[in-house]
């Protein structure tokens, strides 16, 4: 079931009744249309129209009243109903892919970074490249929002998963300073198992479904994962990485069976050196940590290089609006500006749920800039993040489970890491074919 809400013109949000006649019309609505009326206005006109904005963090608690009131200062300022719908998170992507097909789903939504390949390929995205001119978006922001040259996407919030290091179990280990090179980091491993006790050196998300953790290592060692199209998982630089993966497993510096809540767990028991997580792990951490001064010690660090110069790599993840061709599409899209480059409220977004500006006006604010943690991570790893290339085809989740498969079989021992990508090459370009 979807989540609906209309905001009345000139009604703040928070005040509004909800009549349980009218959230009846407006949710059924949602799930045949997403708002029939909005759906038949004309993309074309200047004129503020009604719309409808989907987002899946609507149907969140943690959420709604913020985006309600958010919605409303543009709502109110237009004049303008804003029809507020949501789709629990699971089956949100397959809703708005479906929907768009039929221009059922009109007006602004929600996307994730993963799916911006997917349905601007659809052709049903309107290009906002002019909406974006003139806002200081940052450039890793933007680069989540476009295929092929075109800004299909504004960025609404935006982050990464990097590595993060405890200082003072390195220190512990006689390790002084962040590991810059692959060799200095894998003996910075050794040092941390030589302690002894039950320490997990790199707490590396080892499970099928955290696969996407092996992505910026590939990319360490040279893999281009995807090169021209083609889908070049079983290249040298793949074929390296996953050979050095498996060596540290071999040696007990990573271990199998870790998906990230364990890989969580282990470090706030103070029972790990490393590991790979998105930049807002800081609350989880918080509430589990055994020792009150771990977040002390917690550090974003830059993922080490092959050679000196190298880019390091991190996975990029974060949050679009994008507005659909059909219905009022001059609106929305005044309204997806509105809403990613008003400095105010990206810096409320952050004070209130941690969620990272967009633009460097927000993110030179006192607020952000006070907080070594998130700013550190700004500029050593979401500055640098790269989407995985496997976004751009529709069928990203297969591949990657058919490449996670092959990882499982090469960590195991099962196969050479040559074969195990030889195999997940012809499996996932099966795929694009």
């Amino acid at each position: 079931m979807s989540a609906s809400r209309r905001r009345g013109r000139g009604t703040p949000l928070r005040r509004l009744a909800r009549p349980a006649a009218g959230i009846a019309i407006v949710a059924s609505l949602a799930l045949t249309a997403c708002s029939a009326g909005t759906g038949s206005a004309d993309s074309s006109s200047d004129e503020p129209q009604d719309f409808t904005f989907s987002s899946w963090n609507y149907g969140e608690d943690a959420q709604k009243a913020l985006i309600e009131e958010e919605v409303s200062g543009f709502a109110d300022e237009q004049g303008v109903n804003v029809d507020l719908v949501s789709y629990p998170y699971a089956e949100y992507r397959n809703q708005i892919l479906l929907r768009s097909r039929d221009g059922s789903t009109t007006g602004a939504a929600q996307l994730d970074i993963a799916d911006i390949q997917s349905l601007a390929q659809l052709g049903v995205l309107e290009d906002l490249t002019s909406y974006a001119d003139g806002v200081d978006y940052t450039d890793a922001a933007l680069r989540n929002g476009q295929v092929d040259g075109v800004q299909y996407g504004l960025p609404w919030y935006t982050g990464s998963i990097g590595l993060i290091e405890n200082e003072q179990i390195l220190a512990d280990a006689g390790i002084t300073e962040m590991p810059k090179t692959v060799d200095e980091f894998e003996d910075a491993l050794k040092a941390v198992k030589a302690l002894g006790g039950d320490i997990v050196p790199y707490a590396l998300a080892t499970k099928p479904e955290t696969i996407k953790d092996f992505i910026p290592w590939f990319r360490t060692f040279g893999s281009k994962i995807v090169d021209d199209g083609e889908i070049s998982i079983n290249d040298d630089g793949a074929v390296a990485a996953l050979e050095w993966l498996t060596k540290l497993n071999d040696e007990g510096l990573i271990t199998l069976g870790l998906g990230r809540p364990e890989a969580r767990t282990l470090y706030a028991q103070g029972k790990a050196a490393f590991f790979d997580d998105a930049n807002q792990v800081r609350g989880t951490l918080t509430a589990q940590a055994e020792d009150p001064t771990l977040l002390d010690h917690t550090v974003p660090v830059q993922r080490p290089v092959v050679q000196p110069g190298d880019a390091p790599q991190s996975l990029a993840w974060g949050g679009l609006i994008v507005v659909f061709k059909k219905g009022p599409a001059h609106t929305a899209a005044d309204f997806a500006k509105y809403y990613t480059s008003t400095p105010e409220i990206g810096i409320n977004r952050y004070e209130q749920i941690g969620s990272v500006p967009t633009t460097e006006t927000a993110l030179a604010d006192p607020s952000f800039t006070n907080d070594a943690y998130a700013s550190t991570w700004q500029s050593q790893i979401t500055d640098s993040a790269s989407p995985n290339p496997l976004w751009q085809f529709p069928n990203y989740s297969q591949m990657e489970a058919k490449l996670a498969e092959q990882i499982q079989a090469a960590l195991t021992g099962q196969t050479s890491a040559q074969d195990a990508l030889d195999t997940a090459q012809a499996e996932m370009q099966k795929l694009v074919d």
